[in-house]
């Protein structure tokens, strides 16, 4: 499916910016962002998208972006410390929503989260990848993902990123 999704933008002469794909609960799911030709109409790419919709059984939604993506925004961005924040407890539910509560007190930015059910449904694991606002102290924010970890029962961690390098 990846590879045919693939070919019809590469055909439309899109380029494609960033991705993210993985699965869950057993469905295959992808975001893409993609750079069409200038001459290519959000209407002719869901046309020539919508075979993929019949053929492979997917929900295709597309839509155009603009302006909150400029390479300036991106690069200030990176420039940002990033940290990884782990967490791991019993499944129950309230666990995303305390922890995201912590980072939204803060003005965290999340820039990616995964979550799934491990160790044969026994435990919870949730990995935020996060952006802390300059004037924020990472102790500062640890002292309070500890503090709502013991309060939900789970274990946290909070550790700078290592940044890829290419």
């Amino acid at each position: 499916m990846a590879h045919a999704l693939a070919q019809i933008l590469a055909d439309a002469g899109c380029n494609l910016e960033d991705t993210t794909m993985t699965r869950l609960a057993g469905e295959f799911a992808m975001i893409l962002i993609v750079t069409p030709p200038e001459n290519l109409s959000l209407e002719e790419l869901q046309a020539r998208l919508a075979p993929l919709e019949q053929s492979h059984d997917l929900l295709i939604n597309s839509r155009f972006i603009a302006g909150e993506n400029s390479l300036e925004t991106q690069e200030e961005s990176e420039q940002t410390p990033r940290f990884i924040v782990s967490a791991y407890g019993a499944e129950h539910s309230g666990l995303l929503a305390k922890l995201t509560g912590v980072f939204a007190e803060h003005k965290v930015n999340i820039t990616d989260v995964q979550s799934r059910v491990a160790s044969a449904g026994t435990v919870y694991v949730m990995l935020f990848e996060v952006q802390l606002p300059a004037t924020l102290d990472p102790e500062t924010l640890n002292r309070d993902l500890q503090k709502a970890a013991r309060e939900i029962g789970v274990s946290i961690s909070l550790r700078p990123l290592e940044e890829d390098t290419l």
